[in-house]
């Protein structure tokens, strides 16, 4: 996933949750004592990202049986860094955690743990608290006032944290855009800026827009270095409540401003907002791709926003988004080339996290060297018929 393409007859060798080395089978040093699996005639992606999840330790086995091996979370809350460490440790098989903040907001509350900001001179201390607490990102929401989102902002860029999450109701995505926003989530604030509807809720901005504002709302966006997480797999399930002519509408619309964020250059991220009964987890980023795929990206570039397009917005190239000596051994093996159908994702025959092997469907997550008692060091050979 460096760039568009399929290398045939590799071997991948794997150790202590590392990825050794990757390289032709003519050429392969394969360790001795190490645990060989043959995959001839199947291919090798990396682990994917979903790029916006709400982090519940139930769902972490659908993570792993869909391919995910790695999540962002978008709402902190106090006990996750001891669920994240948890996982680290190996005592929870699950994906690797990276999490925003809990919301900064003004009332009403719209979720627990949300941390209440509506003065701008106490904007520095909350995100100071958050940069103390350990968290990656800071997770703004609704309900801000401009002055307040300013001021996060200001103190977020001082601190050197980055702001993502929803555009908020009062402030332009224009003003969110210039203000050095990294990622807005579902593309909230676009419809608001592109309806024709006089007082359109963010919810209904979608049905009618002045599609000829799209390409410089786009270019603005590229420009600013700003990424979009679109969620449409969550906007597919909420949208089932409207009309078909309306709900057409708003996919269609929305589907329109993903193409031209796309094509002006604007970065994408795959993420679905599973984790708050809406959409399943795991599954549903397959169903993100797909969409993806529909609105006008091809393959290989849907399957980008949930690898090393994603690994490249959390600063973690190093370590996921591709297959690469050094990286997290997260590996998904499927049956057929998903740079000609992501479908092929949908059903992995193979899950490999940190190095242990995961069957989708069966009960337990365990190591090659667990179960034969051999050395921790696997081979895995993709091959492209």
């Amino acid at each position: 996933m460096d760039t568009e393409r399929v290398i045939a007859d590799q071997t991948i060798v794997v150790q202590d949750g590392r990825i050794a080395s990757v390289g032709p089978d003519s050429l392969a040093r394969v360790p001795a004592g190490a645990a060989l699996l043959d995959v001839h005639g199947a291919y090798v992606v990396p682990g994917l990202i979903d790029m916006h999840v709400h982090v519940r330790s139930a769902d972490m086995p659908a993570y792993l049986e869909s391919g995910v091996t790695s999540v962002r979370n978008m709402w902190g809350f106090a006990a996750l860094p001891d669920f994240i460490a948890r996982i680290e440790r190996g005592e929870v098989a699950g994906p690797t955690i990276y999490s925003a903040s809990p919301g900064l907001d003004a009332t009403p509350v719209s979720w627990p743990q949300t941390q209440i900001v509506e003065d701008p001179a106490l904007a520095d201390s909350v995100v100071a608290a958050q940069v103390a607490a350990g968290w990656r990102f800071i997770k703004i929401y609704n309900r801000l006032s401009e002055p307040v989102f300013d001021a996060i902002s200001t103190s977020a860029r001082t601190r050197g944290i980055r702001v993502v999450g929803h555009v908020p109701f009062a402030v332009p995505v224009e003003h969110a855009l210039d203000s050095g926003m990294a990622s807005i989530e579902h593309l909230t604030g676009y419809g608001v800026a592109l309806t024709t509807d006089s007082g359109a809720s963010p919810v209904n901005s979608w049905i009618h827009i002045d599609a000829s504002r799209v390409p410089g709302l786009a270019a603005r966006t590229a420009s600013a270095g700003t990424w979009n997480c679109p969620t449409m797999a969550v906007i597919d399930v909420v949208s089932e409540s409207l009309d078909d002519a309306t709900r057409a509408a708003v996919l269609g619309h929305r589907a329109l401003m993903i193409r031209a964020l796309h094509d002006a250059g604007a970065r994408l991220v795959a993420g679905t907002d599973s984790g708050i009964d809406l959409t399943a987890p795991g599954v549903s980023i397959h169903d993100e791709l797909a969409d993806l795929v529909g609105a006008g990206l091809s393959p290989y570039e849907a399957l980008r926003a949930a690898t090393s397009g994603a690994a490249e917005f959390l600063e973690a190239q190093d370590d996921a988004g591709t297959i690469a000596a050094g990286r997290r051994a997260d590996l998904v093996v499927v049956a057929a080339n998903p740079l000609e159908d992501v479908e092929a994702l949908r059903h992995p025959s193979l899950v490999m996290l940190r190095g242990a092997w995961h069957v989708p469907g069966a009960a337990r997550t365990a190591s090659p060297s667990a179960r034969t008692g051999r050395s921790p060091h696997t081979v895995t050979r993709p091959h492209e018929d």
